[in-house]
C-alpha cells in the first residue's frame, strides 16, 4: 500500500492508479480470505445494502466481526497509521488451521 498510495491518493503508476475501487475490494478480500483461512470464520453479506460490497464482513469463530474491504479502503485513506498488518496482528496468530 505505501509504494502505491499516499493518504487517498494513488500513486501515479502505482497499481492503484486504475480501478481503484476494483483494486481496493479485491485486496479487501483477499485480506479477509487470509484470516478466514488462518483463523476459520464465514464471510456475510448484506444483498440489500447498497454499499454491500464495502461492507462485507468476516464473523471469527469466537464471535468477533471484522470488515475487510472497510479496512483496506481506511487504510487507503488515513495512510500507515491504519495498518493492515497491525489490525490483522491484533486478531492473534495467522496460522493455518
Amino acid at each position: 500500500m505505501s509504494e502505491h498510495s499516499d493518504k487517498g491518493t494513488a500513486v501515479e503508476g502505482g497499481l492503484l492508479a486504475t480501478d481503484l475501487g476494483a483494486r481496493l475490494f479485491a485486496f479487501g478480500c483477499y485480506a479477509g480470505e487470509t484470516v478466514r483461512i488462518a483463523l476459520g470464520g464465514r464471510r456475510e453479506a448484506d444483498d440489500d445494502d447498497p454499499r454491500g460490497e464495502i461492507n462485507i464482513r468476516l464473523r471469527l469463530p469466537d464471535g468477533s466481526v471484522v470488515w475487510p474491504v472497510r479496512r483496506l479502503v481506511k487504510r487507503f485513506a488515513n495512510g500507515p497509521e491504519d495498518s493492515i498488518v497491525d489490525y490483522w496482528a491484533a486478531l492473534g496468530p495467522l496460522t493455518a488451521n
